[in-house]
């Protein structure tokens, strides 16, 4: 009698290899979860970039209102006179643009010259820009030097408080004193990354000269 032939046995211990389908099954799932990987790394490294914007636009937000601060509180009563000899109030303002004289101008080489400054701040565009003049009467070669402090400005409002608390729209107000100097300053500003911010600033009571 002829015998069956019995089916070949795996050797004990041999590694089984893998069939194609587990391959492309493999690669597959490799795909997807470096594409996964890929997405959280691109979405952690915008968090941490869009942070680090924030935190710059931040400090620069509150280097404008403390440098505003310190120009209000540091204001003078002498008025200038303009590039074709006309006069200037000490202090003048409008809804989105102000000027003023204030005290306090840097001398590191003690120069033998006024320590008052004539600045103005405005918003041009989205910016929110500082003037400053290195003299006070203006000739027609007269420039300011202009320091560019925020962006992304939506809107800046400038509402002008008097000594009885009435506020204004423009300074000096209808029927006001040439030399005289707002009591406070309201400004509301839209900040692209912060929305809205409300600030109220005083103002020195300063003897006329």
């Amino acid at each position: 009698m002829m015998r069956r032939a019995s089916p070949a046995r795996i050797p004990h211990g041999a590694q089984r290899g893998f069939s194609l389908l587990e391959m492309l099954v493999a690669v597959a799932l490799f795909a997807v979860a470096s594409a996964l990987a890929w997405g959280g790394m691109r979405a952690l490294v915008k968090a941490q970039e869009q942070s680090a914007r924030i935190t710059v636009q931040l400090g620069r937000l509150q280097f404008a209102i403390g440098l505003l601060e310190r120009d209000l509180t540091a204001a003078a009563r002498r008025g200038v006179r303009d590039p074709y000899g006309a006069s200037l109030p000490a202090f003048e303002g409008a809804a989105q643009r102000m000027e003023f004289t204030r005290f306090g101008q840097a001398n590191p080489l003690a120069l033998p010259r006024s320590e008052l400054e004539r600045v103005a701040w405005l918003r041009r565009e989205d910016r929110l820009l500082r003037l400053r003049w290195t003299v006070l009467d203006r000739a027609p070669s007269s420039r300011p030097v202009e320091d560019e402090l925020l962006e992304g400005i939506d809107s800046l409002e400038l509402v002008f408080l008097d000594e009885s608390g009435r506020e204004h729209r423009q300074w000096p107000p209808p029927g006001g004193v040439h030399g005289e100097l707002p009591r406070g300053l309201r400004v509301r500003m839209e900040v692209g990354d912060f929305g809205e911010i409300e600030r109220m600033l005083d103002l020195p009571v300063e003897p006329a000269p």
